[in-house]
């Protein structure tokens, strides 16, 4: 083993403390004071280092807390969440009120509001049931609509309910024009499909008619259950039928029977 670089680092030692033996007071606590001020530095940087370590052992939390706050902000979006989804349809209830109000003021005929409260399942998208009735001035026969056209008609009374029979039901055939050209035809009980209950069949169209897909449909007024001018939708195709005394054609209703809350009466 070599003893040599122990002998030489003892021997610096022992030099190193007889001079500081020998030198004068004042020169010796120059000797501390330098020496001192070199370790400072490496005894602040060590208590620094102590106190991150302090610091990051105080802020770290434990899985539980972790745990915890994820729980507590889950329940926190939960909860906005549906503020939200209440908030917009407080907003959409308010659109839907406005409409109906405005409606109201700006036609001259006697109107009612209702409720629709059901349907009849075996006739899902053709009849439906409203919290009016006879006590309310109801009768059979009254045009039933919403500020985007007609619904339908009154079917069937009851003290406090009516059963309405929609456009394209059997008991609601429909005298119409389609405009510009004022021609006329007939809505009837065909045409609609479960995929689309919105649509029905226009009939009796002149033979060489100028109707085309897109134009308005209207009603006629033509015998008196429905006032004139009433939106009912618009064609969705037109079939000329060559050598034949009439034409046919598909029509897309203006309202969507699925989508009913609320249906305007129009009263004698």
């Amino acid at each position: 083993m070599n003893l040599r670089p122990y002998v030489y680092a003892t021997g610096f030692i022992l030099g190193l403390a007889a001079v500081l033996l020998a030198l004068s007071p004042r020169s010796a606590g120059q000797v501390k004071l330098a020496a001192g001020s070199f370790f400072v530095p490496l005894f602040s940087a060590e208590a620094g280092l102590q106190r991150v370590r302090n610091y990051a052992a105080n802020k770290t939390a434990t899985r539980e807390e972790l745990l915890d706050q994820n729980r507590r902000l889950a329940l926190t979006n939960e909860v906005l969440r549906i503020q939200i989804q209440q908030l917009r349809a407080t907003a959409e209830e308010n659109k839907v009120l406005r409409i109906q109000v405005a409606f109201a003021a700006t036609n001259q005929w006697k109107l009612r509001l209702g409720q629709v409260i059901g349907r009849d399942p075996s006739n899902w998208w053709r009849t439906l049931q409203i919290n009016l009735g006879s006590r309310h001035g109801v009768r059979e026969g009254l045009p039933v609509l919403t500020p985007e056209g007609l619904v339908g008609r009154v079917h069937e009374v009851h003290p406090t309910r009516s059963r309405v029979a929609l456009i394209g039901d059997p008991a609601c055939r429909l005298s119409i024009n389609v405009l510009p050209s004022r021609e006329n035809g007939i809505l009837t009980a065909d045409g609609a499909t479960v995929f689309d209950h919105t649509i029905v069949n226009l009939q009796f169209l002149p033979a060489h008619t100028g109707a085309r897909a897109g134009d308005p449909v209207v009603t006629s007024g033509l015998g008196r259950l429905f006032p004139r001018g009433i939106p009912v939708g618009k064609l969705l195709s037109v079939a000329p039928a060559p050598g034949a005394l009439n034409s046919n054609a598909r029509v897309k209703l203006a309202v969507d029977s699925s989508r009913l809350n609320e249906v305007w009466i129009i009263l004698p």
